[in-house]
């Protein structure tokens, strides 16, 4: 009779791993509602950086397999940009019981995990078939944005956050965040020139890395990791800045597949590119969201 219940466990387990609940579900969770002040192109408005504890979640238990940023109007719920008015300078989420890769142990490690961060150029992170970023049913997620209106008039919007997930018990490997910066554990800022720049991270999560996509500011031309202790010198991801128009950023490319193994140790290296043509410019950005199964 055990053996015969034993079995019985088993078939039910296959059944759902395979049924079509197991599949991809799509769902959305605004967050909001911002207001952010006149402006004009060259003087935006700006609700400087706002941080919102225990945001909504968009599932209490699952693996989310792709995530889609947005910025909405309030009244219209229709995405907004720059020719608006609204821009999302940026926005970023963290786990709070989850300790960062990068940053654990310094005062920005207080906030949790940073698992997902998106820019004007609303970059999509999608994973591979077969991997998701874990959510759990205790966890709890915080929202730092800061969002900026060149328009005239004042503009009230929400942040809006669209997933793809599938259910916990599904054949999914979770995946873990690793933030780099080239101002690692700082306001994510530094100033051009150097045009070129780079800073290192001693690997602390090996695994496999499957998923990468990049930010810069205007200007900005690519943010690019690469593993410096193999030969020869292995690039992991190059993220391309898309621009525009002169200098501001419409999209950067992902990186997404089998992008290399990183082992406890060795040293990975984030350059970040900008235009030589640019002016000087005391607060541009150079970051990347690498996931890697460990």
């Amino acid at each position: 009779m055990k053996r015969h219940v034993l079995i019985l466990i088993a078939v039910m387990t296959a059944l759902l791993a395979w049924s079509p609940a197991a599949s991809a579900e799509e769902r959305t969770v605004l967050y909001g509602p911002f207001t952010i002040p006149a402006g004009t192109m060259d003087n935006p408005g700006e609700t400087g950086s706002k941080l919102r504890l225990a945001v909504q979640r968009p599932c209490s238990d699952c693996f989310i397999t792709k995530f889609t940023p947005d910025l909405i109007d309030a009244t219209t719920r229709e995405s907004v940009n720059m020719d608006e008015g609204p821009m999302l300078h940026h926005a970023v989420w963290t786990s709070q019981w989850r300790s960062d890769a990068t940053c654990g142990g310094q005062w920005l490690g207080l906030a949790g995990q940073r698992f997902f961060a998106s820019g004007n150029e609303r970059s999509v992170v999608a994973f591979p078939y077969g991997y998701g970023y874990r959510v759990r049913w205790y966890d709890s997620w915080n929202m730092l944005a800061d969002l900026m209106n060149h328009s005239t008039r004042e503009k009230t919007v929400y942040v809006k956050l669209t997933v793809e997930t599938r259910p916990w018990w599904a054949s999914v490997k979770s995946v873990r965040p690793v933030w780099l910066d080239i101002d690692q554990c700082g306001d994510s800022e530094y100033a051009i020139p150097p045009y070129h720049t780079h800073r290192d991270w001693t690997v602390n999560v090996p695994g496999k890395v499957v998923s990468a996509i990049g930010h810069v500011h205007g200007y900005g031309m690519a943010v690019e990791a690469t593993n410096e202790s193999v030969s020869p010198i292995h690039s992991i991801c190059r993220s391309e800045a898309m621009p525009m128009d002169s200098h501001e950023i419409e999209t950067m490319t992902p990186c997404v597949g089998d992008l290399g193994n990183v082992y406890s140790g060795q040293t990975v290296r984030l350059h970040s590119e900008y235009n030589e043509m640019a002016p000087p410019i005391a607060n541009v950005m150079g970051i990347m969201l690498m996931y890697i199964d460990p």
